[in-house]
């Protein structure tokens, strides 16, 4: 598959969103600033915040401090729950942080309660002009139906979910391709503090490809036509990981990664978002 750091997939309401990108959760206001910048510099074209990251000021800051273009790159924020009965401030809100004057894609976080209402307005803020395209974050098959049911007149452009190879997603998946939902990947190295690069496996396919096993797992992605935002703040990771547009995986080793899964979903259950335990909030600094 011919692939570049310049690639794109085209979205369904005809956007081009990069394949690749930076994630910054858990990064500090400072980190964020450091890591996207560098990042730019490098020539990654996409950066995604949220926030519930409490760094989007820190985005905005690295976007400025890199010196590319605001049409070159592709910005992604997330709603939290607190801006789902008014979903235009929560976005003017995040504007203001981020200091831009729109996103290219803004996402609902999680399937809280009210997502079917707040969704309604993000189609309006789509509308606007505010946000290039609209999507979701952790949605499960029935949580997009029940949006389509619920009277939603725009399919969402992506859903951003937990993808690695121990899970991997492949219901999902296969349900997005076919109603033409684009879908993104978090944790594709399997979650901080949590890799999966030492599996022998991948250690195997080090060897024979010649790159590391990060690199290999984020090509099992794009290669799959899954967008990966793999998130550090080092600007050697930065540099390694985008590391996967020079070399193809066989289809068996592509089948190898996915039969790596055990359906180990390392975030929380969508379906019981709403019961998390108010510790495991986030605590906004901005």
């Amino acid at each position: 598959m011919e692939l570049n750091v310049n690639s794109t997939f085209s979205l369904n309401n005809g956007i081009a969103m990069p394949v690749f990108g930076l994630g910054v959760f858990k990064a500090s206001q400072e980190q964020a600033a450091a890591a996207v910048c560098c990042a730019l510099k490098m020539g990654y074209r996409m950066a995604d915040t949220a926030r519930a990251y409490s760094n989007e000021q820190g985005v905005g800051e690295g976007i400025r401090q890199s010196g590319v273009p605001r049409d070159q790159i592709f910005v992604t924020t997330k709603l939290w729950k607190t801006d789902y009965q008014d979903a235009a401030s929560g976005l003017k809100n995040s504007l203001r942080r981020l200091g831009l004057d729109y996103v290219d894609l803004l996402l609902l976080h999680w399937p809280f309660k009210g997502y079917g209402e707040a969704w309604m307005q993000l189609e309006e803020l789509q509308r606007q002009g505010l946000c290039r395209s609209i999507g979701v974050s952790n949605f499960k098959i029935h949580h997009l139906k029940e949006l389509a049911q619920g009277g939603a007149t725009v399919t969402p452009q992506v859903n951003q979910t937990e993808i690695h190879p121990v899970n991997t997603e492949e219901e999902l998946c296969n349900y997005c391709r076919q109603n033409g939902i684009q879908v993104e990947a978090y944790s594709p190295l399997g979650g901080e503090g949590r890799l999966l690069l030492d599996d022998p496996r991948l250690v195997g396919m080090r060897e024979h490809y010649r790159r590391t096993p990060s690199q290999i797992l984020l090509r099992w992605d794009i290669q799959r036509g899954i967008i990966a935002i793999p998130k550090s703040v080092h600007e050697e990771r930065i540099r390694e990981n985008m590391g996967l547009f020079d070399f193809d995986l066989s289809q068996g080793d592509l089948q190898t990664i996915s039969d790596m899964n055990s359906n180990d979903r390392r975030n929380y259950d969508p379906d019981r978002i709403d019961e998390r335990p108010s510790w495991m909030e986030p605590k906004f600094s901005d």
